[in-house]
């Protein structure tokens, strides 16, 4: 798939962040760019996909009450910490 041009105004702080992180990742400051962009991109799909499943839930009625979801964190955080 053939890739597009886009500018992306940054301030000078964050343009040499980046440009540091490139040259120690040895790899071209755009390609960090868009690299970066492309984990945003999926981590905020999944997080809307994720609400839009939760809102789904609530109207259909499928709630949990808090007790009962405290409860279950609970037992889950107590087999992983033993």
């Amino acid at each position: 798939m053939p890739l597009k041009a886009t500018s992306v105004r940054l301030d000078d702080e964050t343009l040499s962040r980046v440009g540091q992180m490139a040259e120690a990742m040895d790899r071209p400051r755009a390609w960090l760019m868009a690299e970066a962009i492309k984990q945003y991109v999926a981590r905020e799909e999944w997080f809307i996909h994720e609400v839009e499943k939760g809102i789904k839930a609530a109207d259909e009625g499928r709630l949990l009450d808090h007790s009962d979801l405290k409860a279950r964190w609970e037992a889950k955080r107590a087999t992983q910490v033993g």
